[in-house]
């Protein structure tokens, strides 16, 4: 018992513990250019350019992956090792065979959980109850929703985690992630001494224990950056936008008339203007197909003017492609010329290209920084459902083929499916013609013998 609370509070006096690393790494990680373009005109965008520019096809695919990680909430689980761990306090539920087994397969999932003896899905828990009733502005899917679109717009999301009395969490604040900075002292060996939440002059201090931050993989600073989705492809974003502006000013300002009246004669500047406002006051709005008759001879020329060239709509439809790649969203997430087929076939690539590494990744930062706030020994932790989508045809016939094998009973299945068992389902049914290859048919087993037995006898 003594050992067992020992290791507990070495463990939490470990976590607790800042992390120091070699000063090597403390440093700025990025030496190389600060422009955005070869010609080193356009420098490289910061947070609040980043959000100007969520708009369009990027604000389509980031919205697309924050709501969907957003409906794949993590649920908590126990694990139990059978002669060393008591049972559970907290209220559990058993798991599906088949749920146990992909959990413990899952990949993230700790080795001593894997090879748990039992592990049962938590009903009831202080950090259910946080991550439900997240603060009273957030729910719980604001929360997951949040976190993973400030990840795809800024690279780095932060949570503000407050305390009560006893020091359990007691609220959650996501933070605008834009506003935030990891800082260090002068000459510190600490990764992250606080982090500053800087909204116009005013500045707030958080220590590294109040702060649980998230982070996608930034090879330009490994520790405390974070490079997104939309700072990978920000060069087509504004390209979007830049030629979306021009269209907009173009329509407004391209100054061409719809048609040039030319009389046969000349006329005086007053009879223009009479002609000019005749003509407008009949055929303006709901004016048009009106015919007009006039007294001397005059033609009438209609103009038309394009809004852009093939060129420009090819690069427009390049630049959504390229966009939609940097969030990992497939294209026939975007467009109407799809059929069934590859819409299933793309939402099978987004959730195990897209959705499932980034589950997996928020899984891990919870697993690591809040689960030892309620459980120093581990045996808690969390984990989303595997949102690949099975594939069904391939179920069903492995399921045919289970069930003539004699792999599994009808029961087994009708369980599987939420149906009450039936009494002859508890064996598994086979051919007639089928026997053990040892097996040594016997005269006096043949009379009777089979499911046909019964209406052998009668026929006798």
């Amino acid at each position: 018992m003594r050992t067992a609370i020992a290791n507990t509070l070495s463990r939490l006096a470990s976590w607790l513990k800042p992390k120091s690393a070699p000063s090597s790494l403390t440093g700025n990680q990025w030496t190389g250019t600060s422009y955005l373009d070869s010609f080193q005109r356009n420098r490289q965008p910061n947070n609040n350019e980043l959000l100007a520019e969520l708009k369009g096809t990027a604000w389509t695919c980031a919205t697309i992956n924050a709501s969907i990680c957003a409906a794949y909430p993590p649920k908590l689980y126990v694990a139990t090792i059978t002669g060393t761990q008591p049972v559970p306090k907290c209220p559990t539920h058993p798991l599906d065979a088949k749920v146990e087994k992909s959990l413990r397969t899952r990949a993230g999932i700790p080795a001593h959980v894997a090879k748990a003896a039992r592990i049962e899905e938590v009903l009831d828990h202080p950090l259910l109850t946080l991550l439900q009733q997240v603060n009273p502005v957030h729910n719980a899917f604001d929360l997951w929703e949040l976190t993973t679109l400030y990840l795809e717009v800024i690279g780095s999301a932060y949570w503000y985690v407050s305390y009560d009395a006893l020091g359990v969490p007691a609220e959650i604040w996501p933070l605008p992630a834009q506003n935030v900075n990891a800082k260090r002292e002068p000459e510190s060996r600490q990764l992250v001494d606080y982090y500053e939440y800087r909204t116009g002059a005013k500045a707030q201090r958080f220590r590294p224990d109040e702060i649980i931050a998230f982070r996608y993989p930034d090879p330009r600073n490994p520790y405390n950056g974070g490079l997104s989705p939309l700072r990978a492809c920000f060069e087509n974003v504004a390209l979007a936008s830049d030629y979306a502006a021009f269209r907009e000013a173009r329509f407004q300002n391209h100054a061409i008339p719809d048609a040039l009246i030319s009389p046969d004669e000349i006329i005086g500047e007053e009879e223009r203007d009479r002609l000019e406002t005749q003509w407008n006051s009949q055929y303006r709005r709901g004016g048009a197909g009106k015919v007009v008759v006039t007294q001397h001879g005059m033609k009438v020329n209609l103009l038309s003017h394009s809004m852009g060239d093939l060129a420009a709509l090819a690069d427009l439809k390049a630049t959504k492609e390229d966009i939609a790649n940097a969030f990992h969203v497939p294209l026939a997430y975007l467009t109407s010329q799809t059929n069934l087929a590859n819409l299933q076939a793309a939402r099978t690539q987004h959730m195990s290209l897209a959705i499932e590494p980034r589950l997996q990744r928020r899984d891990e930062k919870l697993n690591e920084q809040l689960i030892p706030l309620y459980d120093p020994t581990r045996r808690l932790f969390l984990a989303s459902e595997d949102p690949v989508p099975v594939d069904q045809d391939a179920g069903l016939q492995q399921q045919a083929l289970d069930l003539k094998y004699g792999i599994v009973t009808i029961n087994e299945v009708r369980g599987e499916r939420g149906l009450p068992p039936v009494p002859w389902g508890d064996q598994p049914w086979l051919p007639l013609n089928w026997a053990p290859s040892d097996f040594e048919r016997r005269p006096e087993e043949m009379p009777g013998s089979g499911r046909n037995r019964k209406a052998t006898d009668e026929r006798e």
